[in-house]
């Protein structure tokens, strides 16, 4: 929905934002150019609230493809924590699992450290992309 709005309601507005400040303008083209990767590297980033970032991609120049592309893949690994943590939670509280309740926390322990991992590189990526500006 953000992104919809972004592009019928706000381009306009933003467009005279542009065309007053020159700096703005690199940063929009920037997003229009390389909108994949650094929608990507948002989505895995916990600074950006999800919502308000889907209004100012929507509100940028940056391609429908790259903003749907950058936001599935940058989605996936935290949609699957939620459902690992829940297959984990099942087999420890049920107890309706084929595997000894150690393999599950073990893979829940490995999937905390993986995504903590990722999480802070893209975070470091994203402010050494805010440091060249």
């Amino acid at each position: 929905f953000g992104y919809v709005v972004g592009k019928t309601v706000l381009r306009s507005f933003v467009e005279e934002i542009l065309a007053q400040n020159p700096k703005y303008a690199k940063l929009d083209k920037a997003i229009g150019e390389q909108g994949f990767p650094l929608l990507l590297l948002a989505r895995l980033t916990p600074l950006f609230p999800f919502s308000l970032s889907n209004y100012v991609y929507g509100a940028s120049s940056i391609k429908f493809p790259d903003y749907f592309f950058g936001t599935l893949l940058g989605f996936a690994p935290g949609t699957f924590a939620y459902v690992y943590t829940g297959m984990v939670g099942q087999a420890l509280f049920i107890g309706e699992s084929s595997q000894p309740w150690y393999v599950y926390a073990g893979g829940l322990g490995v999937l905390v450290v993986v995504l903590k991992l990722v999480s802070e590189a893209a975070t470091d990526i994203v402010a050494a992309l805010e440091e060249e500006d």
